[in-house]
């Protein structure tokens, strides 16, 4: 892979998770952005105005409240930074497609698991020993067996188990599917439905990117459809995602890129390739950093130390030991200038300059910047 921009660890996780990572968890949640001052955390808004100082030990966006939280309590508050629900201990995960999990007692007065909304009404009633947030639809659960232990089961937003409590194992739900995970580390996955969607001879199964899921059979990897059908059966070493209608594959030494239909669409001849972001992939060949376009067509040869995706139309090169973007055109749209640079996502990026770090406009002017 190209080289990955530089990180400050625990800040970088957090901006992953903000801006782009749980796509589910995040697909109705407020446009809000993380900062940090210390240890501490808060959030602004796309105008850089202040919606929450950096006072909490955590701040997790939810749709459709915010988390936050201080030592062992948890708050939520509105996308303007209004309280709605005060800090107390009964919730304290995030918010996702409108409930969060909440321990109450079922009808026989016992202890149990069910879901409440914004305003922490029963939406879905105690009923359950675990529950884990909703993502695409599905929340996991577990029940006791006779004997005591958890099984696993998934239920959709009636509260209604779709997927049977009888596994052992269960990974988080994404684009509708579960995937279960038995005692040899081999997966089975199971649509909305619960039923068992998984192709003959598959004996591990990826996430859903793109409509489709990368699966392997011992060591190759192919590709099948969300809804079952092995339509790139396994047999490249190494692939990733599907991401714009592309996926990468590793073939004899050097990345290309195939089709949904497993065609080879971009000869493997690159000696490092990124996914396709923005209608472009970045990719390497002779030692020399090269955008494609859709066709494989060579469309842009930056002047640069480094380079990176492109995202919302600008992308991060490295010149002269500092950090600035770019257009699909090669012009320089931000001068070098950062000691590092991350992709623009929802109109701002984040970037440092000497002390301090902060947000910038596609015109590279600040909308917010931390103290020195």
């Amino acid at each position: 892979m190209l080289a990955r921009l530089n990180r400050r660890p625990l800040f970088a996780a957090l901006l992953a998770l903000f801006c782009a990572g749980t796509a589910q968890a995040q697909a109705s949640a407020p446009l809000l952005f993380p900062i940090r001052h210390g240890d501490l955390h808060g959030l602004i808004d796309a105008e850089g105005r202040q919606v929450l100082a950096p006072e909490y030990t955590e701040v997790r966006i939810g749709a459709p409240l915010v988390m936050v939280r201080k030592g062992h309590r948890t708050a939520y508050v509105d996308p303007a930074g209004r309280f709605v629900i005060e800090p107390q201990d009964e919730l304290s995960q995030p918010f996702a497609e409108g409930l969060v999990p909440k321990r109450g007692k079922d009808a026989q007065g016992k202890p149990r698991w069910g879901y409440v909304g914004a305003q922490r009404q029963w939406v879905i009633a105690p009923a359950f020993d675990e529950a884990q947030p909703f993502a695409d639809g599905l929340a996991l659960v577990g029940i006791a067996d006779a004997w005591g232990q958890l099984k696993y089961g998934a239920i959709d937003k009636r509260g209604q188990l779709v997927l049977a409590a009888a596994h052992d194992k269960l990974l988080p739900p994404g684009g509708g599917l579960v995937r279960a995970e038995s005692r040899e580390r081999t997966h089975r996955v199971f649509d909305a439905q619960g039923r068992d969607i998984t192709p003959a001879g598959i004996d591990f199964v990826g996430l859903a990117s793109d409509g489709m899921v990368r699966v392997w059979s011992g060591r190759t990897q192919g590709f099948m459809t969300t809804g079952g059908q092995l339509v790139v059966p396994p047999r490249f070493q190494q692939a990733s995602d599907f991401k714009e209608g592309f996926a990468r594959v590793w073939i004899d030494g050097k990345y290309g890129y195939i089709d949904k239909r497993g065609t080879l669409v971009i000869p493997a001849r690159y000696d490092t390739a990124e996914d396709f972001s923005d209608g472009l992939a970045l990719v390497k060949a002779d030692g020399k950093a090269l955008y494609l376009d859709a066709a494989g067509r060579t469309v842009l040869q930056p002047e640069a130390e480094r380079a990176w995706p492109f995202s919302q139309g600008l992308a991060v090169v490295k010149v002269g030991g500092k950090h600035g973007y770019i257009d699909k055109r090669g012009r320089v749209a931000i001068e070098p200038q950062f000691s590092f640079a991350r992709p623009f996502h929802s109109g701002l990026a984040y970037v440092g300059q000497g002390r301090t770090s902060g947000y910038i406009r596609a015109d590279g002017r600040f909308v917010w910047q931390s103290e020195r």
